[in-house]
C-alpha cells in the first residue's frame, strides 16, 4: 500500500515533469518567449520535487500512525522529532512558571499515555536542498544519501544549485534584460538536467522509505 500510493505519486509527476520538458518543442516559441519559459520552469520542477517530499513523508507517516508506536519502542530520531513538534516550548524554554507548569504536565500525561501519534507534517524549510533532505530522512532513521551517485555526478552539487536558481527567480532576481543575456542552450540543458535530478532523487528517497519501513528502523533497538 505504502509502495503503490508513493510510486503512483512518483509516475505522475513524472508525467507532468515531461509535459514541462516537451512544452517549447511542441508549440512555435519564439526565442524570447522560449527564454522566459525556460527560466520560469526552474521553480515549477522545484515545486514538484519539494511537493513530492511532502507526500510521500507524510504517507510513510500515516502508516507508521497505524502502528501506534509509544514512547518506549520508537527510535530516538522520531521521537525527538515528535517531540520538538508537540512541544514547541522545547524549542523556546518559557520564562513564565506558570507556562513551565503547563509544559510538565503536559510532558507528564505525554508520558503516561504512551501511545504517540506523529505530526503529519513535514518541515521542508521551502527549501529542500541536499543537506535539508538528508535531514529529513536522518530525522525518521532513515539512509541517508551519499552526494555523489558516481564520480563526477554530484547530487549534491546539482540539487543545491536547482534550489539556489529557483530562490533567484522566486525572489524577483531576473528581469528581462538578464533572461535575454543568458544562453539558450544551457537554459535548455538546465531542464533537462533538472528533470533527470528529480526522478533519480524520489526513486532514491523512495528506495529508503520502503527499505526502513520494512526493516523497522522506527523502533527502538534494545
Amino acid at each position: 500500500m505504502l509502495a503503490q500510493e508513493i510510486r503512483s505519486d512518483i509516475e505522475e509527476r513524472q508525467k507532468l515533469m515531461l509535459q514541462i520538458e516537451t512544452l517549447y518543442t511542441r508549440y512555435s516559441f519564439n526565442e524570447e518567449d522560449e527564454q522566459l519559459f525556460l527560466v520560469y520552469s526552474i521553480p515549477t520542477i522545484y515545486a514538484i520535487w519539494e511537493g513530492f517530499i511532502d507526500i510521500s513523508f507524510r504517507a510513510y507517516i500515516q502508516e507508521l500512525n497505524k502502528i501506534n508506536l509509544t514512547v518506549d519502542t520508537v527510535c530516538e530520531p522520531i521521537l525527538i522529532l515528535h517531540l520538538e513538534s508537540k512541544f514547541k516550548q522545547l524549542k523556546e524554554y518559557p520564562k513564565n512558571n506558570d507556562k513551565k507548569v503547563v509544559l510538565f504536565n503536559s510532558l507528564n500525561k505525554f508520558y503516561t499515555e504512551r501511545v504517540i501519534e506523529i505530526n503529519t507534517t513535514v518541515n521542508t524549510r521551502s527549501n529542500v536542498k541536499f543537506d535539508v533532505l538528508n535531514e529529513i530522512l536522518e530525522s525518521f532513521n532513515l539512509k541517508t544519501i551519499l552526494p555523489y551517485l558516481e564520480p563526477r555526478n554530484s547530487l549534491k552539487q546539482k540539487l543545491d544549485n536547482m534550489v539556489i536558481a529557483r530562490n533567484a527567480v522566486a525572489h524577483g532576481q531576473y528581469n528581462e534584460d538578464k533572461i535575454k543575456r543568458e544562453d539558450l542552450k544551457s537554459r535548455q540543458k538546465d531542464l533537462e538536467n533538472n528533470v533527470k535530478l528529480v526522478n533519480i532523487l524520489m526513486n532514491l528517497v523512495l528506495e529508503r522509505i520502503l527499505e526502513g519501513f520494512e526493516s523497522k528502523s522506527y523502533l527502538l533497538i534494545t
